[in-house]
């Protein structure tokens, strides 16, 4: 693997990792704020063939650049600029948020 390659690799798995951890966060603050039925809703939300086709077709484009170019690598940086980027990190734990005696997953942690 070239170096270049190998940037684009961490490129990708920093984007991974970012959203991931932007999606464990917003199930925490969900659970948390005690938000009623968001498991639910989030069941219906993905069921939703009219949101799926919207998220298909956005990546139908980046797929097929990939299966039609000597060098699939420019439609993946394509998409990775399209992408979030990650925020700075604060200084104080995601605990510090929820201080009323509860960890983050909801356990008490007296």
């Amino acid at each position: 693997m070239t170096k270049q390659e190998k940037k684009r690799l961490s490129a990708v798995l920093r984007a991974t990792e970012y959203l991931f951890l932007e999606n464990i966060a917003l199930k925490l603050v969900l659970e948390h704020r005690e938000v009623p039925n968001w498991q639910k809703l989030l069941e219906r939300l993905l069921a939703d063939k009219e949101m799926l086709a919207g998220v298909r077709l956005k990546f139908s484009d980046i797929y097929k650049e990939i299966e039609g170019s000597t060098d699939p690598s420019v439609a993946l940086e394509l998409f990775l600029g399209e992408l979030p980027a990650p925020k700075k990190t604060h200084e104080h734990s995601p605990e510090d948020e929820f201080s009323n005696g509860h960890s983050c997953i909801g356990v008490d942690s007296t």
